[in-house]
């Protein structure tokens, strides 16, 4: 509050100063010389309005932003309950080949699709690893084919723990969704691709 009256005081003490200095004659209505000049109140400063409430207060980077995003596992520990990945870009269809063009503009339309076998284009240009805690109530889902268990003609999307996923790792190059809320994982789900 100290700095505050400190600047109030002087602006009023230069605004004295300035209606002072510009009268060329003297004022009839100003007091005589013997008695202090009336002094008005500066006004209030403007309230600040108050910090945001409701986010994280311990200031930490955002890891990733909340929503769904497509990764490469790379470590998964069980006993800390967390997940190391490679954030990347996962296209399919029409986009799969417009983002392929992109990234080989050099390249004619029969060249762009051997880049996109399967229908499906994966861009990953940045090496950053990244690592998101994985709380009990994760729901975490894996293929069963592309874990080669089962019968060899059946696919299944199975529930596993993160100590079974943790048990299938390394896990190569097969993509992940993850859906982020408020710093951590709420689903982890293995993405088929062809």
């Amino acid at each position: 509050m100290r700095p505050i009256r400190s600047i109030a005081t002087a602006l009023l003490i230069a605004s004295l100063a300035v209606t002072g200095c510009g009268r060329s004659q003297p004022d009839e209505t100003a007091p005589p010389a013997d008695q202090p000049p009336a002094v008005t109140a500066a006004p209030a400063p403007a309230p600040t309005a108050p910090a945001p409430t409701g986010g994280p207060t311990n200031h930490q980077p955002v890891v990733l932003v909340d929503g769904r995003h497509t990764v490469y596992l790379k470590t998964v520990d069980p006993n800390r309950r967390t997940i190391r990945f490679d954030l990347i870009q996962f296209y399919g269809g029409e986009e799969a080949l417009r983002e392929a063009a992109k990234d080989h503009p050099e390249a004619s339309p029969e060249q762009v699709r051997q880049w996109v076998p399967n229908d499906f284009y994966i861009r990953n240009v940045n090496p950053k690893l990244r690592t998101l805690p994985v709380p009990a109530d994760t729901a975490i889902t894996v293929i069963t084919l592309a874990w080669d268990e089962g019968p060899a003609d059946s696919q299944r999307i199975v529930p596993v723990s993160l100590a079974k996923l943790a048990a299938y790792m390394p896990a190569g190059e097969r993509p992940f969704s993850i859906t982020v809320r408020h710093g951590q994982v709420v689903k982890l789900a293995e993405m088929f691709v062809p």
